[in-house]
């Protein structure tokens, strides 16, 4: 009795996992509908997107190139009007250039005429500082000449005054030895008289 209970109860919670399990299968294959419809669905938007982004892709390429033709002609005109005034302004630095070197050179022409006037000047009181000091220096010469020749004529007498006295020097002592020499003869013929 308790056997045919237990079994009738396996078989019915057997039947009923089996209606479970039908369910759950039932509620996959819907939902694997849905999702292959829904995957079709997305497929299909995909492919309109994409077909989208290239019309969009194409307006934009074509915008683009309008967009860089239009800057192209823009950036053509702007350095054209650089260049105009890039000249315009060259041309006016090279006259204000040339005007200023023009001034310069009068300055610096003025200016050196007035230092050749100033080195002259000074040139011409150099010349005569120095002729003054040439003149100076030929007296002070002229002056230690005559010194010189004082002095020389003074050496010259004394030099003479010299000579002369060893002259009566040399006199006095060749008289001398005369003396002693007739003496000496003298007195070597008185003894030689004697002797005899």
């Amino acid at each position: 009795m308790r056997q045919s209970w237990t079994d009738d109860r396996l078989d019915d919670l057997s039947h009923r996992m089996d209606e479970r399990f039908d369910q759950v299968e039932g509620q996959i294959a819907d939902t694997r509908t849905e999702m292959r419809t829904t995957a079709n669905s997305l497929r299909s938007e995909i492919r309109d997107l994409r077909g989208e982004a290239k019309t969009s892709a194409s307006d934009l390429r074509g915008e683009i190139k309008a967009s860089a033709a239009e800057l192209r002609g823009e950036i053509k005109e702007s350095a054209a009007e650089l260049r105009s005034e890039i000249k315009a302004s060259a041309d006016e630095l090279r006259g204000e250039i040339k005007a200023s070197a023009d001034e310069l050179r009068g300055e610096i022409k003025a200016s050196a005429d007035e230092l050749r006037g100033e080195i002259k000047e000074q040139g011409r009181e150099l010349r005569g500082e120095i002729a003054g000091v040439e003149a100076r220096l030929r007296t002070q010469m002229n002056e230690h000449r005559a010194e010189t020749w004082e002095q020389f004529d003074r050496v010259h007498k004394d030099m003479q005054q010299v000579n002369a006295a060893i002259l009566a020097l040399h006199q006095t002592m060749t008289r001398i030895a005369w003396s002693a020499a007739i003496t000496l003869v003298a007195a070597f013929v008185s003894l030689v008289l004697t002797n005899l």
